[in-house]
């Protein structure tokens, strides 16, 4: 049991230490033939996205609704920054990010989200 404990503890802290934790994110995601990209409310930074199943509603309600090639879609999020290196088209982004959970979108951006 002891060994249990030390190992769990071990894990947890290099998962807390080795990589930024989830957090929320809100702002401007959009999609298209090389774009796959998120902007945080009142940024001008923007990240490539990924995701797994977690934003897989979020993005099929995306292609299916949109109206414009590359719409603007709020979204809020729980995610957090990787730390990797990019190639392709996520090369030209300043970072990558990973969406853990899609609490919210809407093609309504808010207007506190420019």
């Amino acid at each position: 049991m002891k060994y249990i404990i030390i190992i769990l503890l071990s894990t947890s802290s290099l998962s807390v230490n080795g990589v930024e934790c989830d957090k929320i994110y809100k702002g401007k995601y959009s999609w298209g033939e090389g774009v796959h990209s998120f902007t945080p409310c009142n940024s001008n930074i923007t990240y490539w996205v990924s995701f797994n199943w977690a934003g897989i509603e979020m993005h099929e309600y995306y292609k299916s609704n949109l109206k414009n090639p590359y719409q603007i879609m709020y979204i809020k999020f729980r995610g957090h920054m990787h730390d990797e290196v990019l190639d392709g088209f996520a090369e030209e982004y300043d970072g990558l990010i990973h969406i853990s959970e899609v609490k919210e979108y809407s093609f309504e951006l808010p207007a506190s989200c420019n």
